[in-house]
Formats: structure tokens, sequence, C-alpha cells
């Protein structure tokens, strides 16, 4: 699901060059300008990371990013369709002590022990608007105040927001055209779930936990953990 740019984009090659047409560009996928991501520097909302900051990540510690984009809800030129309304968290969800935005097609990396007896690993990406089945996560329309990035690096990475949630940031654009990366960059190692296997698993894992409340309260304390940790 796409929306339509009516300011200009960018094109392949200098990111300041622009595209005089419209653009079709995919908000299911990127970062809200309130996320606030870890960084050699300390947290950072999105927003003020910059090229070449140093993110930290899952899998390879700090990287240097290599390339933002950014793109304003106020440049669409349509009703934002409800598919790619932006998902409203609930504390603890996650692990975030505040509640928290995330794009509908954002790969989250979810803690499971069901998906380690499946998978034979506990951790497994998944669609962020496979969420939307718990209650207390709910779509909210964006307003025009809306910024989403999507920070890139040499490969895709999974970086690590203040909160203790684990997203994805592949070397995909949000605007069509872009060639910024090669297409051999190389893949994550994590078994990525469609939205009904990743349906199926969330369901399992509350009916496990003894519901949604409880289900909320052990991500609360594996992030704990995480912040104890370090």
């Amino acid at each position: 699901m796409r929306a339509v740019l009516t300011r200009p984009g960018f094109r392949k090659g200098d990111p300041r060059e622009p595209i005089s047409f419209d653009s079709f560009i995919d908000l299911g996928h990127g970062l809200y300008a309130e996320t606030v991501l870890l960084t050699t520097d300390g947290p950072r909302p999105i927003a003020r990371v910059a090229v070449g900051d140093r993110v930290l990540t899952f899998d390879h510690g700090p990287q240097p990013v290599r390339h933002i984009e950014r793109v304003e809800f106020s440049w669409l030129r349509t009703e934002v369709p409800e598919a790619l309304w932006p998902l409203r968290l609930p504390p603890g969800l996650f692990g975030n002590t505040e509640e928290r935005f995330v794009a509908p097609q954002q790969a989250l990396l979810l803690e499971s022990d069901i998906a380690e007896e499946d998978y034979g690993d506990p951790f497994v990406l998944i669609p962020a608007n496979v969420l939307a089945l718990i209650p207390q996560v709910e779509r909210v329309k964006p307003s025009s105040e809306r910024v989403i990035f999507r920070p890139r690096f040499d490969r895709p990475e999974l970086v690590l927001t203040e909160d203790g949630a684990v997203m994805l940031c592949d070397t995909g654009s949000m605007i069509d055209d872009w060639g910024f990366y090669d297409d051999d960059d190389a893949p994550l190692s994590y078994t990525t779930l469609p939205e009904d296997f990743a349906v199926d698993l969330l369901k399992r894992e509350i009916a496990r936990d003894g519901g949604i409340e409880a289900h909320i309260a052990k991500h609360l304390s594996r992030f704990e953990k995480f912040r104890e940790a370090g």
C-alpha cells in the first residue's frame, strides 16, 4: 500500500537532486520522528540522528548511518489510507514505558519461547500490524505534522530503541526509483514470518502467558532486565 507525494522527492545519485513529478512512497515501513535510538553518544530521536552517527545494532554493535530518507506527511496530496495509519502501542507491550507509534509494516524483532520451539530460534521478525489484534493497540489517523524516517546502513541492520524494541532497517527505499545500494546486500539470518503465521504465533504466546495483561507484563519485565544490563 502506497501514498502519493506532491512535493519533490529525490532521484538516484545525488540525494539533493529533486524529482519534478509525483512519486509513490511507502509509508508502511520506517521510524516515526519520536522513535529514540541508542547511539554511541547516548539515546537520540531519529529526527536528530545524522549521517555518520553510530547507532547500536542487535547483531553488529555500533554501525554508522550511511543515509537517511525523510518524508513529511504534509507532502502528501491524498488522504493516507487507513492501512498505512500508524499503530499506537500501549506502555509495556515491547517494554516501552510510554506509548509508542510504529508504522504498520515495520518489521519488529520478537522474542518468543514458542518461536524457539517452532523455528529453533527465539527471535523472529514480524510485521507491526500483527499487533493490532491486541485490543490496547489501535490505528491512529496521522496528522500532517507526522514525519517518518528510514535510516540506511551498509547492510540491513536491527537497530535498538531506548525502550527495548528492536526494529529492522533494510536498504530499501520509501521512494520507488532510489538505487543507492547494490541488490546483493547481505540479508539477516532471522526467520521472517508472514502476517498469518505471525498472528498465530502472537495468539499462542498470549494464551500461554495467561492473557494480554500477563503478556504485556512479561515484555515489560524483559525490558527492565535489558535496561539493568546496560
